[in-house]
């Protein structure tokens, strides 16, 4: 019994702690996503791609002596 109790302090207590977060709204969160992604954008390897001679993954050359 007294662990059933515990249980249900430990999820009272999680509940009042989310229901204290401050939230925004959905738009507004994906107004300030697009924002960053936009700004950013120049940035991310993703986006413009890689430069082949500053990529780590490139595929091997083969030996030109042989």
């Amino acid at each position: 019994m007294s662990s059933q109790v515990q249980s249900l302090q430990k999820q009272l207590t999680q509940l009042r702690q989310e229901a204290g977060v401050n939230r925004i709204p959905v738009s507004e969160a994906i107004q300030d996503i697009l924002s960053y992604t936009n700004q950013h954008a120049q940035d991310d390897a993703l986006v413009i791609g890689v430069n082949q001679s500053e990529n780590p993954f490139r595929e091997p050359k083969p030996c030109s002596i042989l």
